[in-house]
């Protein structure tokens, strides 16, 4: 009976959920998608928010990106409005929906909306020589059935070009 638990879906922690809905181990989810409180958070997006096809992006923030001036905490290279809260803004300005407000999880209606979104992120939240970035990594995820399937691939380059 034990062994048998272990294995039922409704046993089951958020990211190993979450596995299963990619088609991959646990193991081999991106880190960022390891933490039990934002596979949670993607998995209420998936299926409650997200129609199929629907975009979502994952981020997993650097602090470090917005404190590499030690007198102005909080601001991208020192100057004010260059903030998480500029980036979040620019993302639900240009279509995104911030999934439960924990600025990790962003939902676009179409691919279309997301290209523009990143197409028109500001200069100075892509990488910076000497700097560190403000992503540590992003993810993009599209919900492929009324299931809840979900494909997962790399984001990364939307902050590091």
């Amino acid at each position: 009976m034990t062994f048998l638990k272990v294995f039922r879906k409704d046993n089951e922690t958020p990211v190993q959920k979450l596995a299963r809905k990619s088609g991959i181990v646990p193991s081999a989810l991106p880190n960022v998608l390891q933490n039990n409180a934002i596979a949670t958070n993607v998995l209420y997006a998936v299926k409650n928010m997200m129609k199929i096809d629907d975009p979502a992006i994952v981020v997993q923030w650097n602090d470090p990106g917005f404190n590499d001036v030690p007198a102005i905490p909080g601001c991208r290279n020192g100057v004010a409005g260059q903030t998480l809260n500029a980036i979040v803004a620019h993302f639900t300005a240009n279509g995104g929906t911030d999934v439960l407000g924990q600025n990790t999880v962003f939902l676009f209606r179409a691919n279309i909306d997301l290209g523009f979104c990143e197409e028109n992120l500001p200069l100075w939240v892509r990488h910076q020589n000497g700097i560190p970035d403000v992503c540590v990594s992003a993810f993009v995820i599209h919900k492929l059935t009324l299931g809840g399937q979900i494909d997962v691939a790399p984001f990364g380059y939307a902050f590091n070009r």
